[in-house]
């Protein structure tokens, strides 16, 4: 007689990807002690129950492994739930211009601050300066403070972009900052105004985040981070995910994060990172040392990596010339670092063991930063150590190569994996219609032998999960997609990059894993490991693939309990 299991479940469609590639489908699995005990067929399965036994009837529908999110901001969730968001403004690019806009998010913000009278700091987040850059009618149309301005002017606004890589203040914030017309502008991210007032627009966050940071009351109460946290675990074990790596540490978010992971308030796993910046990237690198440990809570929350912006945007290759200030065609972003500084910092942070995760999106931010892992690794080796890039947006095919060879982690998001008209008459004014054409390649990257790994960049996006296998495997637009009505008949963008259902899978579950130094612990449906799972309503392999977005998580499990269920 066997154990009495916790639960059984029968009748169902298993299906998992190991790490090696190997397919499980099972018609039953048992969860004993949080674990997976038993996956194989019914016969088996049913030695397993017990009087205390739950039993759960799949009726022919998937369960597969918990999903993982690769580079996500789970730590900025404040920013999603606790302040003025501008994600219902979703301009048509043939009808809507940045005038319209701009009152849109004056109408918004009117009402929030009337909201929200008694607030010190009324802080925003959506807004994309791609409305302001020419995708609307052509029209360019700086957003400066003067707009913010006009409907607060009497306290600090501090708004950050979908992107997370701009804000703009008021000019309240602006004074409470101390940002004047002689702080040092940083080669033009903090932009300033034809007498080099300050016009409230500044990029980077190695730039703007000590700047917002130091206006007073601006960071938010330890039970406002608890509460938006709490609410975007919910949000994300509702689309099935039981396994999520932060790419950008908030200090005071991770407090609350290590006290939450103690109290036992976790319903998924976090990896974190330590945030390396060039102005400060040695002291960044000792206070990482030092606080290797200091938020780890067993394997519910692990900060063993650091993380790094190689640009902002987009720094290409040549021939494009590094002409930042005039966006003339042929420019290309510089890099956010120099580059000596850039080796050598990466260099001792591989010499220390982290991991080392570095958002770069231009061909030549990748080239360059891959120049650096290989560096590091020549001097120091260490084949415990996984690097990441973050993004891939355009990497030249040679490159495909090298990040395979050495083993470099792609950490892609495949909700970007459709075309975007929104940006594109502007990044083809500045690159070229060829350049533009190849971007966030995927199928490529996995035949060089890479390791893909899968994320949302929530908040910037929603957590896509299931809709994001879709997107992986068609590319093209999702319901999940803000602009969906108005793209959703545009054809596949880059068809030959589309991947099959085993590869999206195993880019969204024991890839993110092994990104996270838990492939032994969880990722995959197998005997020993951790019991996270995702029930669906339907049968995810025979549900063809522009369908899957329409497929409901039923129940997702983390560690053997269940922590979402549809009713």
């Amino acid at each position: 007689m066997k154990e009495t299991a916790d639960k059984v479940y029968r009748n169902a469609k298993v299906y998992s990807v190991a790490l090696d590639g190997t397919e499980t489908h099972a018609e039953a699995l048992v969860i004993k002690d949080g674990k997976f005990a038993y996956v194989g067929d019914e016969t088996g399965a049913t030695e397993w129950i017990g009087n205390t036994t739950e039993v759960i009837d799949c009726k022919g529908k998937s369960i597969i492994p918990g999903l993982g999110d690769a580079h996500l901001h789970h730590a900025q969730a404040v920013l999603k739930y606790g302040t003025c968001s501008f994600s219902h403004i979703v301009p048509n690019p043939e009808t809507d211009t940045p005038d319209g806009v701009v009152k849109l998010i004056q109408e918004k913000l009117k009402t929030y601050a009337e909201e929200h009278k008694n607030a010190p700091v009324i802080r925003g987040f959506g807004w994309d300066r791609m409305w302001f850059a020419g995708v609307l009618q052509g029209i360019v149309r700086p957003f400066t403070r003067h707009d913010v301005d006009a409907v607060i002017p009497d306290k600090p606004v501090v708004l950050t972009s979908f992107c997370g890589h701009l804000v703009l203040l008021n000019t309240k914030a602006l004074e409470a900052a101390g940002v004047t017309k002689d702080t040092d502008d940083h080669h033009g991210l903090i932009v300033k105004e034809a007498d080099g007032t300050p016009s409230g627009y500044i990029s980077e966050p190695a730039i703007f985040r000590p700047i917002i940071y130091s206006i007073p009351n601006y960071d938010f109460t330890p039970e406002e981070y608890h509460d938006c946290l709490k609410k975007a675990f919910n949000d994300l074990n509702a689309s099935g995910y039981t396994l999520l790596c932060d790419c950008q540490q908030v200090e005071s978010s991770y407090a609350v994060l290590s006290e939450m992971a103690r109290n036992g308030e976790f319903t998924a796993r976090v990896s974190g990172v330590h945030n390396v910046n060039d102005a400060t990237r040695e002291s960044d690198l000792e206070k990482a040392i030092a606080n290797r440990t200091k938020f780890d809570v067993d394997e519910l929350f692990m900060v063993d990596t650091v993380k790094y912006f190689a640009d902002g945007s987009l720094a290409m290759i040549e021939p494009y010339t590094e002409r930042a200030s005039d966006k003339e065609p042929g420019t290309r972003e510089p890099l956010l670092w120099d580059e000596e500084h850039l080796k050598e910092s990466m260099a001792l942070a591989n010499k220390e063991g982290f991991n080392i995760h570095t958002h770069a999106m231009g061909s030549y931010a990748i080239r360059r930063v891959i120049d650096c892992y290989e560096n590091a690794q020549q001097l120091y080796p260490n084949p415990k150590i996984r690097n990441i890039i973050a993004h891939c947006t355009f990497i030249e095919p040679e490159d495909r190569v090298r990040m395979g060879k050495s083993h470099i982690i792609a950490s892609n998001q495949p909700g970007w994996f459709s075309d975007n008209p929104t940006e594109e008459p502007v990044m083809v004014a500045w690159w070229g219609e060829d350049v533009v054409r190849q971007t966030y390649p995927s199928k490529s990257l996995i035949s060089n032998g890479v390791v893909c790994a899968y994320g949302s960049d929530f908040p910037v996006n929603a957590a896509y999960g299931l809709a994001g296998i879709q997107v992986a495997m068609t590319r093209r637009h999702v319901k999940l997609d803000p602009t969906y009505e108005l793209f959703k008949d545009l054809p596949a963008a880059l068809p030959n990059e589309c991947v099959s259902l085993k590869e999206a899978l195993q880019a969204h579950t024991i890839h993110v894993a092994y990104q996270a130094h838990l492939e032994k612990v969880t990722g995959s449906i197998e005997v020993g490991k951790s019991a996270e799972l995702v029930v669906l309503d339907s049968n995810i392999e025979t549900t063809p693939a522009d369908q899957i977005q329409d497929i409901k998580v039923l129940e997702t499990v983390f560690k053997g309990k269940t922590v979402f269920k549809n009713t």
